[in-house]
């Protein structure tokens, strides 16, 4: 049996959210506190556990009308369950929809015709408006915060790469350069070919809101191939749950992606970024075999999930003796360690168990350093332009006993603090693969607008090869574009799209 699944962009609901409060016997309300919108839904859910329905479906009108915003409790707590079959249910729900238009941003149905712009966009209007989510609006704490991880990753999806690295859990972190006993940083890429000499398997990770790490990681996918590696598994990708198949229980759900050699926007729910599209992009030009190798369950946080994942790998190395992957993986699912807060491990140790040698796995870290002692720091990595056309390349650090790593990984590569996007913005040149593209005359008038760029001849669903975000009326925003023949549409604030703007990208020199 084949079953669908849509990759979530983020799977932290499942872990933080909770059921909707069930309130019984609470005593009456005084006129204040009816007012509130969180007190009118608890006295619908305690007229639900006593039967009054008719008078539950009258206070969640109310409680929606003055305000409550908790979609899970809405939609899925179990409280309101008895509710959801009355006729008039499928109204109150599009009265909810109308009044929250920010839920785009973690609708993942498929059934709204919205984009990663129309999902981007009003997260930034209902932050402007004060209609976003917030505590004294829902039921379920962990909504208002849910809101703003994902809209943040849609930064990264729509190329707002500053405001994304700025908000993504609290923005980059501080690391201490001297206190963990670092001497000195070295560009990575050359060292690459010694660590990785008879290892068929080398692990990446990544963190899913900064697209940074992603930059490092194109150079580093992009030098492997010319080391001999042959498959990239992603977790990004979409896949297809295959029950019956013992040893590879998911398969690539985009059939095209090969054939067709760029990501659209059904792809992967990551790869909707430019720079992981250009990543998957450049991977099969150059020719890796991409994997899907997620099976996340109901639970992706479960030991079963890592299991999956580690034996969707494992397989690819049984069916082709002679195949060498690079997996990337965000978070801790490429960590080797036993002592992470996951019965069995992660999937890089249940991998690791599998195999002789283990996998080379490396932590990517894009973080601001500190403390950094005279001489110790790489003049490229303190100031990324001073690497020219390598400006933004990932480094290796060592201490006085070799490479310096952290608990679970064999090596840890560092990435500049990268600078906002400009003509100056080297690591958006992804190690030379990119140039800055010509300024774009598209007016933008209804901000906040995106400009984007897909290459001549792709599809019109095509991830494009670069987009940007325009705040402001009267602006325009900087494009980092391989060489070639690009089409640029400008979408505004209500997603509609301009007449298209055609130019070529020289290559260097």
């Amino acid at each position: 049996m084949i079953m669908r699944t849509r990759r979530l962009a983020c799977a932290l609901l499942v872990s933080c959210v909770v059921a909707a409060r069930v309130v019984a016997a609470v005593p009456p309300a005084t006129d204040a506190e009816v007012a509130l919108p969180v007190a009118l839904y608890d006295q619908s859910v305690e007229a639900v556990a006593q039967g009054r329905q008719d008078e539950a479906m009258a206070l969640l009108r109310r409680a929606i009308a003055d305000g409550y915003q908790d979609w899970h409790a809405v939609k899925l707590g179990p409280a309101l369950a008895p509710l959801r079959e009355r006729q008039e249910w499928e109204a109150l729900v599009a009265d909810f929809d109308a009044r929250n238009p920010w839920q785009q941003v973690h609708d993942f149905s498929g059934k709204l015709p919205h984009s990663p712009w129309t999902e981007y966009a009003v997260g930034l209007v209902a932050l402007r408006d004060g209609t976003a989510p917030t505590a004294n609006r829902v039921s379920t704490p962990a909504v208002p915060g849910y809101f703003l991880q994902l809209h943040v990753q849609r930064a990264s999806l729509v190329g707002d790469y500053d405001y994304g690295h700025a908000n993504y859990f609290g923005g980059f972190r501080d690391f201490d350069v001297a206190g963990r006993g670092i001497v000195r940083f070295k560009p990575a890429i050359p060292e690459l070919e010694a660590l990785v000499t008879g290892r068929r398997v080398v692990m990446l990770n990544e963190s899913h809101g900064r697209s940074a790490e992603r930059a490092a990681n194109f150079q580093m996918v992009r030098a492997l191939r010319g080391l001999g590696f042959t498959h990239l598994a992603l977790e990004a990708l979409g896949y297809d749950r295959l029950e019956s198949d013992a040893c590879r229980n998911s398969a690539l759900s985009d059939n095209g992606l090969h054939d067709r050699g760029h990501a659209l926007r059904e792809t992967g729910a990551y790869t909707n970024d430019p720079i992981y599209a250009e990543l998957v992009r450049m991977a099969l030009g150059a020719g890796y075999r991409l994997v899907a190798y997620d099976n996340s369950h109901p639970d992706p946080r479960s030991p079963q999930r890592e299991e999956d994942q580690a034996r969707n790998i494992h397989c690819i190395l049984k069916e082709d003796p002679n195949a060498r992957v690079v997996v990337i993986g965000g978070g801790g699912h490429t960590s080797k360690s036993p002592d992470l807060a996951m019965e069995g491990g992660m999937m890089g140790l249940r991998l690791a168990n599998r195999l002789d040698p283990a996998p080379f796995s490396i932590a990517v870290r894009a973080v601001r350093l500190a403390n950094v002692p005279d001489g110790a720091g790489a003049r490229g990595l303190l100031n990324p332009g001073a690497d020219g056309a390598l400006a933004g390349q990932p480094y290796f650090a060592e201490t006085a006993d070799g490479l310096h790593t952290l608990a679970g990984y064999d090596a840890a590569v560092f990435f500049a603090i990268p600078e906002d996007r400009s003509a100056d913005a080297g690591w958006l040149r992804l190690g030379g693969w990119r140039n800055l593209a010509p300024a774009v005359p598209l007016d933008c008038r209804n901000a906040p607008c995106l400009l984007e760029a897909r290459r001549v001849g792709e599809s019109p669903e095509a991830v494009p090869g670069d987009r940007c975000v325009i705040p402001e009326a009267g602006r325009s925003c900087q494009l980092f574009l391989a060489p070639g023949d690009y089409e640029a549409v400008l979408l505004d604030a209500d997603s509609r799209r301009s007449a298209p703007h055609q130019f070529r990208v020289p290559g260097p020199g």
